[in-house]
């Protein structure tokens, strides 16, 4: 198992040292004035990181360990439910506009797949909502869907 750790690890290192490759070859520019390449460069560097400290680990410990890939008590229901709950999320922003499907993706992430009590979800809905929207509408001007309800 080990060997296969290692040989996954050194491909997403492999993979990460491309892209901070290319993203150099697009230009990095500035944080004040971002190029092409800064994100990308960025993503690499996490990437080939996190690849490194996997990669120290398979040396660290040499023992074969049995993996089970899914857990006998893995709730496949949830699983898709959130699934289904984001694809569904995803196309109905549109229509029903960000404020109003978002109270509801959260009411149903809390109630229906957390199994949080009411007066909970909904506290936790109305928080997460408005705080999305005055981030994101409010201080950094980003335009959200407004839906049938508004004009």
């Amino acid at each position: 198992m080990t060997t296969y750790d290692r040989m996954s690890t050194l491909f997403w290192i492999v993979v990460a040292v491309a892209i901070c490759i290319e993203s150099i070859r697009l230009g990095l520019g500035s944080f004040s004035n971002p190029g092409p390449g800064l994100v990308p460069f960025g993503s690499g560097m996490i990437l080939g990181t996190l690849g490194l400290i996997v990669l120290g680990f398979t040396f660290k410990s040499d023992q074969q360990e049995k993996v089970i890939l899914w857990d006998p008590g893995t709730q496949w229901g949830k699983m898709i439910s959130v699934l289904l709950s984001l694809i569904a999320y995803g196309f109905l922003l549109e229509l029903m506009g960000f404020l109003l499907i978002t109270f509801l993706w959260m009411v149903f992430m809390c109630r229906g797949i957390g199994k949080i009590g009411g007066k909970t979800t909904v506290l936790i809905a109305v928080i997460t909502t408005s705080s999305c929207y005055l981030l994101f509408e409010y201080y950094l001007g980003i335009r959200f869907p407004r839906g049938f309800w508004r004009p």
